[in-house]
């Protein structure tokens, strides 16, 4: 993960300094394909807030990103009890939560906080985040969603087979209550018949 994570931060860093527009010829038989062109500079905001500090600075969020990949989850979220609703510490938030390890809760919170904020970006930027982190969070989601439910379902039917059994073994308990007094109603019969 720590290894996935570094390559994506990398090409997210090479991608926002250094990548320039490149054009594709397409041939008659294929569909064209639309490109996001990454600018020689890479800004979340036209015009940030006052208090948005490296809105242009790739590198700083990389770090951050980066950092938190080789963090426990108990660490970041000591990181993440000190940060503000500010749009700077949402989307430092954001970042903090993408890692594997953070509980369901805390990345949807997460989530968000920043879905408030995104709306602000620069499309370019939206674009960018969500092709490197956006979508896969995301999904992530909905399979830790999808499993919570399925979780419960298991407990509730895993709760519904112990009740069950537990009337078995009652139902079995009378019936062989039933079968003793019918064994010693007919040792009795053949008894007095003698």
């Amino acid at each position: 993960m720590r290894l996935s994570c570094f390559f994506i931060a990398v090409f997210f860093l090479v991608g926002c300094e250094s990548l320039k527009d490149v054009k594709e010829k397409a041939s008659d038989e294929s569909p064209t394909h639309t490109q996001t062109a990454l600018g020689s500079t890479f800004c979340f905001y036209e015009n940030p807030p006052e208090d948005f500090l490296h809105n242009c600075d790739a590198k700083h969020w990389v770090g951050i990103w980066v950092n938190a990949s080789d963090q426990p989850w108990t660490q970041r979220q000591q990181t993440l009890a000190t940060l503000t609703n500010s749009d700077y510490d949402r989307l430092h938030a954001y970042i903090l939560t993408l890692m594997n390890d953070t509980p369901y809760q805390n990345k949807l919170r997460a989530q968000l906080a920043f879905n408030e904020i995104s709306p602000g970006f620069t499309e370019q930027s939206r674009k960018v985040i969500d092709v490197i982190a956006g979508a896969q969070n995301n999904q992530l989601m909905q399979f830790e969603s999808a499993l919570v439910v399925l979780e419960k379902e298991n407990t509730s039917r895993g709760e519904k087979l112990i009740t069950l059994q537990n009337e078995i073994d009652s139902l079995r308990k009378k019936l062989e209550e039933l079968l003793q007094i019918e064994a010693t109603l007919m040792d009795k019969n053949r008894s007095t018949q003698q």
